[in-house]
């Protein structure tokens, strides 16, 4: 009894082994879970409607080149969608020439300058700092300046001497009877003398920025003209600090266009010379844009032709204009040629000394036929398209290429608007082709 249950377990253990060889020999090892058949069955048309030897190939009618109008032809509709080809209806578009290179953007070179003084001197006041904003005319520093306080005062004498020898003129004029004739002459000459001896004085200080109307002394007084000299181009603030004690000395440096000082070169009490630059003004509102071409690439490139320019760093905005001068020269380091635009940049976001990419377009046609590059396929060294002649027909058609922009390119020749052509999966119909028809 003993010997028999102590074999239970040999028994049982022999029995599962059997059991599972029985269930490996009858499934071939495989596990079937819910729905696997279906699973399987699917697949299997997958395979189907990829697999080559179902689809019907045709030789095109030229035997040197079989693949031209050649025709493929998939078993079924349902295998064909299996097949996951995508469409394109080709349809007349704009097609835009664009030359692309690199740029970079500077100030206007006739909106960005160093502000010099036209006399030597000693900086006595700064009005600006750097970072303001100035308009046209306003005075951003004066020059305390002995040769301007000279040139003034020459003015005032001549003003003065002009007026006193006029007056003499006239009298002597009225006595022209009893007084000699040489004396009257005499008169007129002295006149003469220091009526352009004025006018020199007067460009003198019209030299240094200055802007006088003799006129408007006639009426003053000796003090008052002096005093009216001293006030010219000086702001009515300073006017008021020296309350008539103001110094003949003081030349305005005055902002010729509207900009910001970027930068303040003198500062108070420092020594000036002659053209000596005190800051520099920039205006930003309308920038430069300069774009270095190939030599090549640059022959097609005119003036007002339109532009597009991504700046580095500058999100969401892009920069638009047009070419207003193209280098006659080539750079004699970089071997390009220079081509500038101007463009506005009234909120300042654009800043100089910024580099970017951008496009200039030379050249533009209407209705011109464009398919994305991956409908062309290459076969016996020409370009080929599929267009789409039934549900479930395709041909073969060779294609002349021209111009190529980003991912589109331009068909010359071989195919019209109002045709289909497979844009997805060309490359599939291009090696049914291949693996069925042999070139002679």
């Amino acid at each position: 009894m003993y010997f028999v249950f102590e074999s239970i377990p040999t028994l049982l253990v022999s029995a599962g082994l059997l059991g599972i060889g029985y269930w490996g020999a009858t499934t071939e090892w495989t596990f079937k879970f819910p729905g696997s058949a279906e699973v399987e069955a699917k697949s299997q048309e997958e395979a189907k409607g990829l697999d080559s030897s179902l689809w019907k190939v045709e030789s095109g009618i030229e035997k040197s080149n079989p693949y031209e109008k050649a025709t493929l032809t998939a078993p079924s509709k349902e295998l064909l969608d299996l097949s996951e080809l995508e469409f394109l209806a080709v349809k007349p578009q704009t097609l835009v020439r664009t030359i692309s290179g690199t740029g970079y953007i500077e100030f206007d070179s006739q909106r960005k300058g160093s502000i010099c003084s036209k006399a030597p001197g000693v900086v006595a006041y700064i009005l600006k700092k750097q970072g303001d904003k100035v308009l046209k005319g306003e005075t951003i520093a004066l020059i305390d300046s002995p040769d301007v306080g000279k040139a003034k005062t020459d003015l005032m004498q001549s003003l003065v001497l002009k007026d006193n020898r006029k007056k003499s003129l006239e009298r002597g004029q009225l006595a022209a009877s009893v007084l000699p004739e040489r004396q009257i002459r005499d008169l007129e000459m002295a006149f003469r003398e220091i009526e352009i001896k004025s006018l020199a004085d007067l460009q003198a200080l019209v030299n240094f920025g200055f802007k006088i109307e003799p006129a408007d002394y006639k009426t003053l007084s000796d003090t008052d003209v002096f005093k009216k000299i001293c006030e010219i181009g000086i702001p009515e603030s300073i006017i008021k600090e020296y309350k008539g004690s103001l110094s003949a000395n003081l030349l305005p440096l005055k902002a010729p266009f509207d900009g910001q000082i970027i930068t303040v070169i003198k500062g108070m009490g420092e020594s000036v010379g002659a053209a000596d630059a005190q800051c520099v003004l920039a205006d930003s509102s309308k920038l430069v844009l300069m774009f270095n071409l190939p030599l090549d690439a640059v022959q097609v490139v005119k003036v007002g032709q339109d532009f597009r320019f991504k700046a580095e760093l500058v999100e969401d905005q892009i920069i638009t204009g047009k070419i207003d001068w193209v280098s006659p020269e080539l750079d004699d380091k970089t071997h390009t040629v220079k081509v500038r635009a101007s463009f506005a940049n009234p909120d300042g976001k654009i800043r100089p000394n910024t580099f970017g990419k951008g496009d200039i377009q030379v050249g533009k046609q209407e209705k011109a036929i464009i398919v994305p590059d991956s409908c062309i396929q290459y076969m016996s060294n020409k370009s080929f398209v599929f267009v789409r002649l039934n549900d479930l027909s395709f041909q073969a058609k060779a294609v002349e290429l021209g111009i190529r922009n980003g991912d589109k390119i331009q068909i010359l020749k071989g195919l019209s608007a109002g045709e289909t052509v497979v844009f997805t999966g060309s490359n599939m119909l291009r090696a049914e082709l291949l693996s069925k028809i042999e070139v002679q």
